[in-house]
């Protein structure tokens, strides 16, 4: 067995009294992806995914389900999204993991298929720099001073070869780019499915399969994941739940809350307000996203 002192897991002291933390967990946060840097075993419940996803074992170990079922052990994995996420598919319950939250409507999830090994239609394993990749993750979690803007340059120098990072494996309409960026322009305007349909002279039955198509989800369920991410942005600058909801456009906490454990497979109390307490890396280019809703100028 492992000692908990070289894994940086999580544990208690000799009187059973609150978690002691070895390392401090972080949330790495840009405009448009999120990397998750943990330090105990990871607690996601079941959940469907909304957004593609390349997820790192830092310690331990994880499986992912191969076909006919058989378990492949294995250091990273690869998921689209709208996959039902759980145990079956990929088991993390005995691994310290990295999440890396691709950027949507990007070339990362092709370009990274096309890299690695299918275990299941949709589903890869096996980063070719998957080593680099996890030891520069863990470097960054467990430097003190490291800034979001390093952070992501040293992600991204690994996460894509230098021959591959302006290629186009994936084709996507311009209709549908408009349309989510429509969605992240106006984040508390209920524009209903035909009003949009309409922006980019399509009908609504059309837009909505063509979204679901190159998006993975619905335009319903993309406008909620937007709404979270912006709440999740607030609560790491230290917003409480209930003010997080209200910027992000929803009705109260409890439905930040649901949406939020729909979406990440916990809760948001789990994430920011328990134990061990994660360290977020805030880039400008997120803070320029929640500074119009917060009508001021925030300062980096």
């Amino acid at each position: 067995m492992v000692p908990a002192a070289m894994t940086g897991l999580s544990m208690t002291d000799n009187k059973n009294r609150a978690p002691i933390c070895l390392r401090t967990p972080k949330l790495c946060l840009w405009n448009r992806e999120v990397v998750f840097l943990g330090t105990g075993y990871a607690r996601q419940q079941p959940h469907r995914t909304t957004q593609e996803r390349l997820t790192l074992c830092l310690n331990g170990t994880f499986t992912v389900r191969g076909r006919n079922s058989q378990p492949i052990q294995t250091r990273s994995c690869l998921t689209p999204s709208g996959v039902w996420l759980d145990h079956t598919v990929l088991d993390t319950r005995q691994a310290v993991v990295a999440i890396f939250f691709l950027p949507p409507l990007s070339q990362d999830y092709a370009v990274l298929g096309s890299l690695m090994r299918e275990a299941t239609p949709g589903v890869f394993y096996e980063h070719p720099d998957e080593d680099a990749l996890i030891r520069e993750a863990l470097r960054i979690r467990n430097a003190p001073d490291v800034s979001a803007p390093a952070a992501r340059q040293r992600l991204r120098n690994l996460l894509l070869p230098r021959s591959l990072r302006n290629a186009v494996l994936q084709d996507f309409d311009p209709r549908i780019v408009r349309t989510a960026q429509r969605i992240r322009e106006s984040l508390r305007t209920p524009w209903s499915l035909d009003e949009m349909a309409q922006g980019v002279h399509l009908s609504g039955s059309r837009l909505e399969k063509l979204f679901k198509q190159q998006v993975g989800l619905p335009i319903t369920q993309y406008r909620v994941r937007y709404r979270v991410f912006i709440g999740t942005i607030l609560m790491a600058l230290g917003h409480s739940m209930t003010d997080a909801a209200m910027y992000a456009g929803f009705s109260n906490s409890a439905h930040l809350s649901r949406c939020y454990r729909s979406i990440n497979g916990l809760t948001p109390s789990a994430m920011f307000l328990q134990p061990p307490f994660l360290r977020p890396l805030i880039d400008e280019s997120a803070f320029e996203l929640v500074a119009p809703l917060l009508g001021r100028q925030v300062a980096v």
